[in-house]
């Protein structure tokens, strides 16, 4: 098991773990996970594996973090700035898509982003063409009943140079295939 770790952001504690060394490729987890998911998936050892520093955070409110009233995406980007990560490589699933997208149409301080299920996708339209051109990867399961289809179409719509692939059925696809999962991210994160 991988030990806890925390740091602050605007004075609450968040937790977080973290394997690797090399460029920092952040994990955050949908609503009904946290951020030990991605060390039970293998995709913690698999993103440190292949070179990268994995950290995989508790959003405000989960796991072992702090309650805030800070929205997702400002937090991620706090989150960043209080572990002085430069141009990370953001991973969101599901809830922690929305967030993530958030972040991106927001802030420019990443390398690349993975949106994986991500819900709420209608509510940035306005702002996708903020994401043109950037490095992205989708991945939604086959039968996810959660997120439609049309949540990555509009993803696509707004930048063309995504990347869109199935991996697994369900919603939290990488609990499916969780190789296939994590072959797909670290290829990505090597692409950059």
């Amino acid at each position: 098991m991988i030990d806890d770790m925390y740091t602050e952001v605007h004075s609450k504690k968040v937790h977080y773990i973290e394997s690797g060394n090399g460029k920092p490729f952040l994990l955050f987890h949908g609503a009904r996970f946290n951020a030990r998911t991605w060390e039970e998936t293998g995709t913690i050892d698999a993103l440190s594996g292949a070179g990268f520093r994995a950290i995989s955070v508790d959003f405000p409110g989960f796991g072992k973090s702090d309650r805030s009233d800070q929205n997702l995406p400002d937090f991620i980007n706090e989150f960043i700035d209080a572990m002085g990560l430069e141009k990370p490589i953001v991973l969101g699933a599901s809830m922690g898509g929305e967030a993530v997208l958030g972040f991106s149409v927001k802030y420019e301080n990443y390398s690349g982003i993975v949106l994986v299920g991500a819900v709420g996708v209608s509510q940035y339209e306005n702002e996708l063409n903020k994401i043109s051109g950037k490095p992205f990867l989708l991945i939604w399961g086959k039968n996810d009943m959660v997120s439609s289809p049309a949540n990555y179409q509009m993803l696509m719509k707004y930048n063309k140079d995504a990347k869109f692939i199935n991996v697994g059925y369900q919603h939290a696809c990488y609990l499916d295939d969780n190789k296939s999962f994590n072959n797909e991210i670290v290829n990505f994160a090597k692409s950059l």
